[in-house]
């Protein structure tokens, strides 16, 4: 008979590592039957006793987050509770173990001993409480065999209910805090963290180094070969419509999913490196009512970040972010981050409308970043209200900073990322071939030339919406590529002629294009990984309101800039 235990315990007290070291390989990840939330399941090596890695809980009696209620009703159908504390988090931890003491068998762990250890012996503990408890350090493996033997054999009678006693621990030098409890030294480490991360993304994948110089990027290494099979394709004498669909289907999809595994990979290496370590714990507690405040969780403050560079692997990132509330808000807030792909379209649409201005081209590409800092408050104000989606601030002590256990990083590591290639690289190679036909055919059948597809089609009549920006509609039209993905929106302007005719362009009219480039629409990788999340219909009112926000503030912009040069006699 299978026994299954509920691992339950306050966040940041290195619960999914001891899962991790009791497991080992045998894992997967499941989303939990009705919701968007993902649960690793596993099982003790060489036994059938099953483990799930429940959310964090901080209120069991009355729970703040939809996570937390989740959470205790799961773990009160479990055979066991296995509630899991640590040195900082011993207060919260205790008052679960009196919780579920009342209706399940419960054991205590009290995981990172090696930072903090209690001056009171397990076994005395466990006397005082009447319950198992074990003391662990999941990153250094001790006491883990000890409790998986326990588990494997106990087979207890019934609830037990307990009292919480005090239990006094001798903290390590270890954990550390204080400097971090000033707002000011916080906010300066996590904006010195979150740039450091943006940037050495961009560096390792894209070969831009923070000076603008260039380096050896990984997807500039690849990206030759990725054209090279689309020429293999296109030269291989198949029929047209077959080629195109191969080439510009096809291949648009896969190659494009080849290109956003590094991102995804060198993001989730990151934000679990920091989460293991306790960095983004300990630099966010201080900053979490304050960003609460403007509504944004403390800890997606570092997914936003990463979205500068991609918004895909952000998203992965979010995912693992305590409190559905935190979580559902982090990961609506990512698109509207311009990432990589959209700064090189930022930089080449400013350099050909102010070829004779090129000291405004730095301003130019800098406002579009400055509008979508106030459209995240903006969007975030109407999917608090409008959604009930609100961030929570956690309120634990200081999270100690600590060395990963290597080996449980690592497979961290490779479940996200195997769990991405799973659930959204499907999708991301679909969607493209599903849109192909949209530029492959036209009113008069297969088209000769983007010029003559149904995109065009759809890109002149936005022509009513964009003509009283100034902007034609061949470059209208070519932003409708960008929900495919924005790296195929200049190639898209080339086909319809858009570029010859940006240097036409007012300044206004530029800068309304460069606002609304930047948050006008999620690619659809960033929509796969987002319907995930939240689910299809706050992904599709997500992808609405983007389009909302981005027109009024492109239109905004551009009679605000018409009013200032009008002001100023140029």
């Amino acid at each position: 008979m299978v026994r299954r235990v509920a691992l339950v315990g306050p966040p940041n007290v290195g619960k999914s590592s001891l899962f991790f070291a009791l497991t080992g390989r045998y894992v997967k990840t499941a989303n939990y039957p009705g919701t968007t939330l993902e649960v690793n399941v596993g099982k003790i090596r060489g036994t059938d006793v099953e483990v799930v890695d429940l959310p964090g809980v901080f209120n069991p009696s009355n729970p703040r987050d939809e996570d937390e209620k989740l959470a205790v009703d799961a773990a009160l159908s479990y055979d066991i509770v296995v509630v899991v504390g640590a040195p900082h988090a011993l207060k919260e931890a205790l008052e679960l173990v009196e919780y579920f003491s009342k209706f399940k068998p419960v054991a205590l762990v009290l995981n990172m001993v090696d930072i903090g250890k209690p001056e009171v012996p397990a076994k005395e503990l466990s006397t005082k409480l009447g319950i198992p408890v074990f003391y662990t350090s999941a990153v250094r493996r001790v006491g883990v065999a000890e409790l998986a033997e326990f588990l494997k054999r106990w087979a207890p009678g019934g609830p037990t209910p307990v009292k919480p006693v005090e239990i006094p621990v001798k903290p390590s030098t270890r954990v550390v805090g204080a400097i971090f409890s000033r707002p000011l030294v916080a906010a300066v480490a996590v904006f010195a963290l979150s740039m450091a991360t943006a940037f050495f993304m961009l560096a390792v994948l894209e070969g831009v180094l923070p000076w603008g110089a260039e380096g050896p990027g990984l997807l500039p290494a690849i990206e030759p070969y990725l054209d090279a099979v689309r020429e293999w394709i296109l030269a291989a004498g198949l029929p047209p419509l077959l080629t195109s669909s191969l080439a510009y289907g096809l291949w648009t999809g896969v190659s494009a999913l080849l290109g956003f595994l590094p991102y995804v990979l060198v993001a989730v290496a990151l934000m679990a490196l920091y989460e293991e370590s306790g960095v983004i714990g300990l630099l966010t507690r201080t900053l979490e009512s304050r960003l609460v405040a403007l509504g944004i969780p403390g800890r997606g403050l570092l997914c936003l970040a990463v979205g500068a560079t991609c918004n895909v692997p952000a998203l992965s990132t979010a995912k693992v972010i305590w409190g559905r509330g935190n979580r559902v808000l982090t990961a609506l807030l990512v698109p509207y981050v311009p990432c990589a792909a959209r700064l090189s379209l930022f930089v080449a649409i400013a350099t050909a409308v102010l070829s004779n201005k090129p000291l405004l081209v730095p301003f130019a590409v800098l406002v579009p970043y400055a509008v979508s800092a106030m459209a995240i408050l903006g969007a975030s104000a109407v999917y608090r209200s409008v959604f009930k989606t609100r961030p929570l601030v956690e309120g634990l002590p200081p999270t100690p900073l600590m060395l990963p256990n290597w080996r449980i990083y690592l497979l961290k590591i490779w479940l996200y990322f195997k769990e991405f290639l799973y659930k959204a690289g499907l999708l991301i190679v679909a969607l493209p071939i599903a849109l192909w036909p949209l530029t492959a055919f036209g009113p008069a059948g297969p088209a000769e030339s983007p010029a003559d597809s149904w995109m065009a089609v759809v890109g002149r009549y936005l022509d009513a919406v964009f003509a009283p920006l100034g902007i034609p509609w061949q470059i209208s039209a070519s932003l409708i590529a960008g929900y495919i993905f924005k790296e195929v929106v200049w190639g898209f302007m080339e086909a319809f002629g858009a570029v010859e005719l940006l240097p036409s362009l007012s300044l206004p009219s530029a800068m309304a294009l460069l606002v609304f480039l930047a948050m006008y629409s999620a690619c659809i990788a960033t929509t796969a990984a987002l319907i995930r999340i939240v689910g299809w219909r706050l992904t599709l009112t997500s992808l609405a309101l983007q389009l909302a926000l981005g027109l009024t503030a492109a239109y905004t912009i551009y009679y605000a800039a018409t009013a200032l040069l009008m002001l100023s006699g140029a």
